[in-house]
């Protein structure tokens, strides 16, 4: 694998910058932002709700309206969680729902931290969704994180932005882009709106990581980023690899927007310890593991405390141990996680239970797949990327 990529917008951001620009004093103007379809149905939903959205992404803000239909935020858990708290925080009724796969997730969590703020809401058998947001919220709140959970926690803060006062305390550190938002944009709790914006979102880090594991699965490679957001909760996974050996470089280190971004490059290299992830680092690990265990064929993984792999678009633990043992490679499986030992795989097809991070882990180890299509939730130049990528 060889070239030099400028990856599209960070997912996560995406999400967060297209809320807070719904609340926002003007138009703002939003570069590089995802187009998978996960962004996308962030976008429609604030549609539904009068935000005005033009085609150079440039969202002008209104009064948000009651929408009449319900929300539909397609299999995206960071639209409905934190689009929860933020129509919370405005005192705004809705119904939000969404695909197969999203109405299995839990929303618990999430409805628990709300009701003690003072909203009404209800879920199906107390846990699922549709969720029906019937009050909003009447009071801060200072709360400790039972459940790690960067989107739970961006929820809160979005829905406690008019009651100075409301605090979040975890566990475990997870991603903390709304609070670096929160700062960039000078943002104080008690305020109504935010100052307009331009921002200009940092490639995603995470799409980054199956083409650095495909390098590394391949000789002779040597592929750059540009560009790619550095975020100290979203590149545990490149410390793991340099651990394990990966020849990987960062250059041109810089603060934009509150955020630190890198140039990387990554060539081959053998690598000689594996990967073993513990309890502790899961939250910052959760989305690269499924890549990083496929690198386990070479120098052996281990993860543990990951149940939370089981509560993604699919089970992600029953994914990675039956595809890589269809591949002929020896997988130990526990509640909490599982084991792989190096050994050669065998080609075919592999099965992505319409997860795109399932998806993408096996297309760049050159397995066939039963659906190629649900990568464009998160990454719809993913393929073209890889093409060019192997030329």
């Amino acid at each position: 694998m060889k070239g030099v990529f400028e990856l599209p917008g960070d997912k996560s951001i995406s999400h967060r910058v297209l809320m807070l620009a719904a609340l926002a004093s003007g138009p703002c103007q939003i570069r590089n932002l995802n187009n998978g379809a996960d962004c996308a149905s962030t976008i429609q939903c604030l549609q539904q709700l009068g935000i005005g959205v033009d085609g150079e992404i440039v969202i002008h803000p209104a009064p948000m309206q009651i929408s009449e239909q319900p929300l539909d935020c397609g299999n995206s858990g960071s639209t409905i969680r934190m689009l929860t708290g933020l129509l919370a925080g405005q005192d705004l009724p809705a119904t939000l729902i969404g695909d197969l796969s999203l109405i299995r997730r839990p929303m618990r969590r999430l409805a628990e931290p709300l009701r003690q703020m003072g909203a009404v809401l209800r879920l199906r058998d107390e846990e699922y969704p549709p969720i029906v947001l019937e009050e909003g919220i009447k009071r801060p709140i200072i709360y400790r994180m039972p459940v790690n959970s960067a989107q739970v926690k961006t929820a809160i803060l979005l829905a406690g932005m008019r009651f100075p006062g409301t605090r979040v305390s975890e566990p475990v550190p997870t991603r903390d882009h709304t609070e670096r938002l929160f700062e960039y944009f000078k943002f104080q709790p008690g305020r109504t709106s935010i100052p307009a914006f331009e921002y200009d979102v940092p490639a995603d880090p995470s799409s980054a990581a199956f083409f650095i594991a495909g390098a590394l699965l391949r000789k002779n490679s040597d592929i750059t980023f540009r560009n790619l957001l550095m975020n100290p909760y979203r590149v545990s996974y490149m410390r793991k690899l340099h651990q394990a050996g990966a020849p990987i470089e960062i250059k041109n280190r810089r603060l934009v927007q509150n955020e630190l971004v890198a140039d990387v490059r990554v060539r081959s290299g053998l690598l000689m310890s594996p990967i073993q992830i513990l309890p502790e680092e899961v939250p910052s690990l959760i989305d690269e593991i499924p890549v990083l265990s496929l690198l386990g064929t070479v120098c052996g993984f281990e993860v543990s405390g990951a149940e939370e792999l089981r509560l993604k678009e699919c089970d992600r633990i029953d994914a990675m141990v039956s595809n890589l043992e269809t591949m002929n490679i020896r997988v130990e499986e526990r509640e909490d996680g599982y084991r792989v030992w190096p050994g050669s795989f065998r080609e075919g097809v592999a099965r992505t239970f319409g997860d795109h991070r399932i998806a993408m882990t096996f297309a760049v180890a050159g397995m066939e797949l039963d659906d190629p299509d649900c990568v464009k939730i998160s990454f719809p130049e993913f393929f073209s990327i890889l093409e060019e990528a192997l030329i």
